[in-house]
């Protein structure tokens, strides 16, 4: 088994590069991953854009995806990782997590910067609303103003005890 990830901004990748350290699993982007892994199994991460998570349905054309990890600005909820499995129409059989990242609009481009900045201040409305945040709501907060990161070995900690 191998660790295949699409990353926009880096986080992403930071979660790979972590998950192939704690379970002695190669790590490599999708695109650049060696021929001779072709059809063998992998864990896949991949950032979220649009709800969905972005580079998933190439790789399970090229690989037997066996766990997916979504990576977003959003704090960790099971309603989460099961609407991207819906979404995504992941089959039963694939475990499916969601990892808080991080954020930093100073690493986007373009439209997708521009789309970005009026996302930022929709969340941070809607979290500025709440009399009280949790810890990782009070992040997303953050990553809404500035360059912030979740990315830490205990958010894999789900994915690791799958694994194992």
């Amino acid at each position: 088994m191998i660790i295949v990830y699409k990353s926009n901004t880096g986080f992403t990748q930071e979660y790979a590069k972590l998950l192939s350290r704690e379970l002695g699993l190669p790590s490599y982007e999708l695109g650049r991953v060696p021929a001779c892994h072709k059809g063998g199994e992998v864990i896949y991460l991949g950032w979220l854009f649009a709800g969905t998570i972005v580079g998933y349905k190439r790789c399970a054309k090229l690989y037997n995806v066996r766990c997916c990890v979504g990576v977003g600005m959003s704090p960790p909820s099971v309603e989460l990782a099961e609407g991207l499995r819906a979404t995504m129409k992941i089959p039963a059989g694939v475990g499916v997590f969601y990892a808080q990242g991080g954020f930093d609009i100073n690493k986007l481009r373009g439209a997708m910067k521009l789309i970005m900045k009026v996302k930022n201040k929709e969340i941070a409305a809607r979290l500025n609303a709440k009399a009280e945040l949790s810890e990782a709501e009070r992040l997303t907060l953050e990553m809404t103003k500035g360059a912030a990161s979740a990315v830490c070995r205990e958010n894999l900690a789900e994915v690791v005890a799958w694994y194992r």
